[in-house]
């Protein structure tokens, strides 16, 4: 099943907040839900596209 990660944690790999995480073990996905790092599966979850910065970072050296 697909989870919207919601908080960022280190699993079997990193997952960063918005990322879609897979988990077919139900009681490890409950434990994930239970620390709130996880969101419960809906409908948009997959149609959401993947995006980790929307603007690139301003280097302050070059103020």
């Amino acid at each position: 099943m697909k989870y919207k990660v919601l908080i960022q944690h280190f699993g079997d790999k990193q997952y960063w907040a918005g990322d879609v995480r897979e988990i077919d073990n139900e009681q490890d996905a409950r434990t994930l839900i239970d620390m709130g790092l996880i969101a419960l599966p809906d409908e948009s979850v997959e149609d959401e596209p993947k995006v980790k910065v929307k603007t690139p970072p301003k280097n302050k050296s070059e103020n």
